[in-house]
């Protein structure tokens, strides 16, 4: 029976070669490469693969195992694996960085100069002070010199807040129609809060109700926490909201509630936004300039013209206390000296009868709300 010689996927069978083993042709896997082939195929490419793959795990697995069969590709491998960069670099582990020049050891040069704060001009700056203005020759005090007396008057505040109650009382009327009006109801609150505030810190005590100013820090944090309940709460705040327009028509019947004053120092901004004193600001700029554009109509809103005035004059104050948004730049206080100044001027003409002078200054405070709205929306 024949031999069966199996080399690579290749069989060998031959009648006259049965038993002579010493005759049989070596395997095609077995074969010896001759001088003349040079590397068999299968053992270059090992060693390519090897090589060019740059793992250093698997070249040292390889040069163990070729440096017992093949002393030259061992000897190859080995020179080769020591003198490129990249391998030469992973075994040497990172590179260290080199140190900075000194000043002293720089090239003298033109460009390059050995100590920056020599090229700097001026004094050198103070970042923590308030900006100063773009207009030099505009001078402003960083603080008013002036009392909330000489801004309004205890009538006024007064009167803000008796008109604010029918308002409230149509707002908390249902609880369908508070949840409408949920906005209309915190904007009440907070200017509510605004007003008790400016009446805790009255320089003339004489000019207000003594049950007004006795709680009037009581009643500023009363209604600051209901806008805030509306704010938070939305609709679930309509019975707190009920009660607090029910003490402050007890207030304004003589019925003053008894509040436990704590004189606290606090900011005006957490009262209410700018954007509420905006809003009040645009109302009394467009009554000023109507109640302005004939003389008639002049003579006929004298008490509303100065009771307007004053409220532009408040709250250009308030526009500038610590807080609020821009309140600290040094051209947005300008410009609400500026409206302050002029709304004081517009009562002066009213008191004194002037129309003319205050029809300018109206149309001043028009241009100057204007002029600010175009730098600073």
């Amino acid at each position: 029976m024949p031999r069966i010689g199996c080399g690579q996927g290749e069989n060998w069978r031959s009648n006259k070669l049965e038993h002579n083993h010493a005759k049989l042709p070596c395997p095609p896997a077995r074969r010896k490469p001759t001088l003349n082939q040079g590397i068999g195929y299968d053992t270059h490419s090992t060693f390519l693969a090897g090589v060019f793959a740059l793992n250093i795990p698997t070249l040292q697995a390889w040069l163990i195992r070729y440096s017992k069969n093949k002393p030259f590709l061992w000897l190859l491998a080995t020179l080769f694996v020591s003198f490129y960069p990249p391998l030469a670099d992973a075994h040497a582990g990172p590179a260290k960085r080199q140190s900075a020049p000194r000043p002293e050891n720089l090239p003298e040069s033109e460009v390059i100069a050995k100590d920056a704060f020599q090229l700097l001009v001026g004094p050198k700056p103070d970042f923590k002070a308030t900006p100063q203005s773009k207009n030099a020759s505009e001078i402003i005090q960083p603080e008013s010199a002036l009392a909330w007396s000489q801004l309004i008057s205890g009538s006024t505040l007064d009167d803000e807040i008796k008109t604010a109650m029918p308002r409230l009382k149509k707002i908390v009327a249902t609880k369908t129609f508070f949840e409408s009006h949920i906005g209309d109801a915190i904007d009440e609150f907070q200017l509510l809060a605004i007003y008790f505030g400016i009446i805790s810190a009255y320089d003339k005590a004489e000019d207000v109700r003594s049950s007004w100013k006795k709680n009037a820090i009581g009643y500023r944090e009363r209604f600051e926490r209901s806008a805030y309940h509306c704010d938070r709460e939305g609709g679930s705040s309509f019975a707190a909201a009920t009660i607090a327009v029910g003490e402050l028509e007890n207030l304004i019947r003589g019925e003053a509630g008894n509040f436990k004053n704590d004189d606290e120092q606090f900011q005006w901004s957490q009262l209410c936004e700018r954007s509420l004193l905006m809003r009040r600001l645009k109302l009394a700029d467009e009554r000023l300039t109507s109640g302005t554009s004939s003389e008639e109509l002049f003579s006929n809103s004298t008490d509303q013209l100065v009771h307007t005035a004053e409220i532009v004059a408040c709250f250009g104050e308030l526009l500038v206390q610590p807080e609020f948004v821009d309140w600290d730049d040094s051209d947005y206080k300008i410009y609400a000296e500026k409206m302050k100044k002029h709304a004081l001027e517009v009562r002066t003409a009213i008191n004194e009868g002037n129309y003319d002078n205050a029809r300018t200054a109206a149309k001043a405070i028009n241009q100057s709300c204007s002029t600010c709205h175009a730098d600073y929306r």
